[in-house]
């Protein structure tokens, strides 16, 4: 009798894990997502994303930045393949730094998914200059 309990509890476990939806690379192609701050990046920010477009909002609660920081940018996605994507800002849309014309002249910051756990995935974003390459890690949370 105990046995019967065991098979049953392995059956009812096994089945509930293929029931359960799995995050994947497609569930951040779209929706609200957070980006905690990081020793690189001190400041979290919240994305909001619709496939090809993503508008990021950072989020400065001490007033840290300077006045003329845009606390709102707009990014054009080019997705390369499932987990990958090179990022450029929207002129369109937004008043160009020195530093958004260096990202779209450089040809896009490259991001990379590594791996998603807990409803976060863990990235590496590269930017290439002048055959430099700087590279910053981080996470991306579904909110």
């Amino acid at each position: 009798m105990k046995n019967s309990y065991v098979i049953l509890l392995v059956i009812l476990l096994s089945s509930l894990k293929s029931f359960g939806q799995e995050i994947t690379c497609e569930d951040f192609k779209n929706g609200t997502f957070l980006s905690p701050a990081t020793e690189e990046v001190p400041l979290s920010y919240k994305i909001i994303r619709e496939r090809n477009t993503q508008t990021e909002i950072t989020e400065d609660p001490n007033g840290v930045l300077p006045p003329d920081f845009q606390k709102k940018q707009y990014v054009i996605i080019d997705w390369i393949d499932q987990c990958s994507y090179r990022a450029k800002y929207d002129e369109s849309k937004m008043q160009m730094s020195q530093f958004h014309k260096l990202v779209n002249e450089s040809g896009g910051i490259l991001t990379e998914m590594l791996k998603i756990e807990n409803g976060c995935f863990f990235y590496k974003s590269t930017l290439t200059v002048n055959g430099k390459t700087e590279r910053l890690d981080g996470k991306m949370c579904i909110e």
